[in-house]
């Protein structure tokens, strides 16, 4: 899994247990979970994907069969939908049922869905939504359970959530790891550079869904933040194009051909290019940092711990982001520029400077670096 490179030292098991447990957790979020609207989006044959019913009536759904049954769903038998709708979130479990008529054409497929306010209260209902589409697709017709539901759901009381929590209660952050390899650090600098980053994927779409929960979890500090869009549509083009920074997943192709009118990072698997296709370049210092997060991650896999290999690897990357704009916040507030020593002490390397120059110009740091004198215009990013 590692890559052959002279490299640092890997994390000690002193390290591996401070990043397991560091007090690196984003604040809970004492967010409203109440329920917005609760619905039903169906395939019709003869209409395409429709809103086949909605609770409350006078909800405004409109645009969100598209989000609720995405391109391709035809070729899986389930799958689960995170999106942003409008100025809110939703989650639909959708679920395919093979049928004996004509009229279907042999297949009734079907989305139960939620609206919230907050994209990190919704996890809770996916079990739930899943049960009622699968009876949705065996009862047609039938919505007295969804319509207790959402009345049962918002008599409750709020529960307080956290993105850490949300983001490795699937356990794919390790997935994301393995998956990207050496390319999540470049993933990780677009991200502290609030690139627009666009993942491809087919159905079923909830992996990606995760991995994008995973990326805005792995910039989360203080001093940053993400927009996580989750699963987008080609019906989007109009928000992607004046969004300045995002992260999303899409199985509607014809985004790839947009360029830089909707992205500036696309991801096809463990592929990262920008929005000419031109893949970006993996630096020494980016072996380096991986090398070390393998060798610890291997190490705490072999005990089988899912949820603490989870943890590892999003401390890692939240001390690294923390680590790099504390120590550039301090320097702008001294006298010095930045030396050699400080990129040590946080975990970049030489090769990074290119990369350094980009993000304190990008984002205002008044900071010099005591890198070469053509530094400044060497980075491609």
């Amino acid at each position: 899994m590692q890559i052959s490179d002279e490299s640092e030292p890997l994390l000690t098991l002193q390290e591996r247990s401070d990043l397991i447990n560091s007090e690196f957790t984003p604040p809970f979020i004492s967010c409203d979970p109440k329920l917005l609207s609760i619905f039903v989006v169906a395939f019709d044959t003869r209409a395409g994907n429709v809103v086949e019913w909605k609770y409350p009536e006078s909800y405004s759904l409109t645009g969100v069969e598209f989000k609720a049954l995405p391109s391709g769903a035809h070729n899986v038998q389930h799958d689960i939908m995170i999106f942003e709708f409008a100025t809110h979130y939703g989650l639909a479990a959708y679920i395919m049922k093979q049928v004996d008529n004509t009229a279907e054409r042999g297949a009734r497929m079907k989305s139960v869905g939620v609206i919230s306010s907050n994209y990190l209260a919704l996890s809770q209902h996916e079990e739930r939504l899943v049960e009622l589409a699968q009876d949705s697709v065996e009862r047609p017709g039938e919505y007295e359970q969804l319509i207790q539901y959402f009345a049962e759901f918002n008599q409750s009381s709020s529960v307080p959530v956290s993105l850490e929590m949300k983001a490795n209660s699937v356990g794919s952050m390790y997935d994301l790891f393995k998956s990207q390899g050496v390319q999540i650090f470049t993933l990780w600098k677009m991200l502290l550079l609030k690139k627009r980053i666009l993942l491809q994927c087919t159905p079923p779409i909830s992996r990606q869904c995760s991995y994008v929960l995973c990326l805005a979890a792995i910039c989360h500090s203080q001093f940053t933040q993400s927009y996580p869009l989750f699963y987008v549509t080609v019906n989007d083009m109009t928000t992607l194009n004046y969004k300045q920074s995002y992260i999303a997943c899409s199985a509607d192709m014809i985004l790839k051909t947009k360029g830089t009118q909707v992205y500036d990072v696309y991801v096809t698997g463990s592929a990262v290019v920008d929005a000419h296709g031109e893949m970006f370049p993996v630096t020494r210092g980016d072996i380096i940092r991986y090398n070390q997060l393998c060798g610890a991650v291997d190490k705490e896999y072999g005990k089988k711990n899912t949820s603490e290999v989870d943890r590892l690897i999003q401390g890692y990357f939240s001390v690294l982001t923390t680590d790099l704009f504390n120590t550039l916040t301090n320097l702008m507030s001294g006298s010095r520029g930045m030396q050699p020593a400080d990129l040590k002490d946080i975990r970049l390397h030489n090769s990074d400077l290119p990369y350094l120059q980009t993000l304190v110009d990008k984002l205002g740091y008044d900071v010099q670096l005591f890198s070469r004198v053509a530094v400044k215009n060497t980075s491609p990013l």
